[in-house]
């Protein structure tokens, strides 16, 4: 009697808290991964809730449609289908399978399509776990409101290292290329990452969309470096918002994009005017578009105006080329003399 009665017990508590349950027994093996868990981003989906109090939720006065809540892990389970088995790559696309999971393996949203590409990185083999620490995916311990906090692995941490990872040796940061030394507050993904996807006006109520995109190209400063950001336009009800966020697209390219596609849409690029509200963490802020030099005859009522940004920009290296040559001979002038 007394064992029926704990039977039930068990099997009350399970359906009243099946989180509790589950991490319960996981706890007889895995106490520290449960315990944190609890607090990972993973569980609580801190992210999306914030990200959409911060946009859409304020402007249009709405709570986060249930919908968008659908990936929220609630116990081991749902990733670790089979004990003593690491969850693979499929079981992490099948809840990012909207952005991030899917660009990754080469297709946009929902698989709908194919994608311009693959990340790098899958194509040389890498999975999610090569990258991303369990103490990322179980969570640390610490409450995180947003990805941009929760995530420690940065591209230096195997490019600048030379790390090995499945034998696999990263391709060295090289500090002395052009690009690098003139772009230090740049991040990795906002030359690196070839494309990434864009939503035009999600329907919240239908949770249908109008567009999707790969072609938009948005920067914003976070902490003091340049990233991508999506901008994304959402209605409820005849009621329109407007929203832009950093976003870290997992779309690598070992080719860099051109420098025309920041340097001649400044204004389109780094959102000049923007008048919608920008979401993410502490640090996320409108960047300043890249100074240019230009001769301007427009005051004086001659509608001239021609970008020399590249042409100062080589005769600075000119001159600096000259004083260097020069030195160099008067070094080796005085050399003589002294000799």
């Amino acid at each position: 009697m007394r064992g029926i009665l704990v039977a039930i017990l068990v099997i009350i508590v399970m359906l009243i808290h099946p989180v509790a349950a589950i991490e319960s027994s996981c706890m007889q093996c895995h106490e520290s991964v449960a315990v944190n868990y609890s607090k990972s981003l993973h569980y609580t989906i801190e992210g999306i809730k914030t990200g959409f109090q911060q946009g859409s939720g304020k402007t249009l006065g709405i709570d986060v449609p249930a919908y968008c809540l659908d990936c929220h892990v609630e116990n081991c389970t749902e990733c670790h289908k089979v004990h003593k088995q690491l969850p693979n790559m499929t079981d992490c696309v099948n809840c990012h399978k909207d952005q991030i999971g899917v660009n990754y393996i080469g297709y946009l949203a929902e698989m709908m399509k194919k994608a311009p590409h693959a990340d790098v990185h899958y194509k040389k083999g890498f999975e999610c776990l090569d990258c991303h620490s369990l103490d990322e995916v179980h969570g640390d311990g610490n409450a995180y409101t947003f990805g941009e906090q929760a995530v420690k692995i940065t591209c230096e941490d195997c490019h600048i290292k030379g790390l090995v990872v499945d034998g696999k040796k990263a391709t060295p940061y090289d500090p002395n290329i052009l690009a690098h030394k003139l772009h230090r507050d740049i991040s990795c993904f906002a030359c690196h990452a070839d494309y990434y996807q864009t939503c035009s006006n999600c329907h919240l109520d239908t949770g249908e969309f109008d567009k999707l995109s790969t072609d938009e190209f948005h920067i914003l400063r976070y902490n003091g470096l340049l990233y991508p950001a999506h901008v994304m336009t959402t209605s409820y009800e005849g009621k329109t918002s407007k929203s832009a966020g950093t976003v870290m697209p997992h779309t690598i390219t070992a080719k860099a994009r051109d420098c025309e596609e920041c340097h001649d849409k400044e204004k389109e690029v780094f959102l000049v005017g923007f008048d919608g509200r920008l979401v993410g963490p502490p640090g996320v802020e409108l960047a300043d578009p890249p100074s240019k030099l230009a001769i301007d005859l427009s005051s004086f009522g001659i509608n001239f105006k021609v970008d020399i940004t590249q042409l100062g920009t080589l005769i600075i290296l000119a001159v600096l080329g000259g004083i260097a040559v020069h030195l160099a001979k008067r070094r080796i002038t005085l050399g003589r003399w002294v000799g």
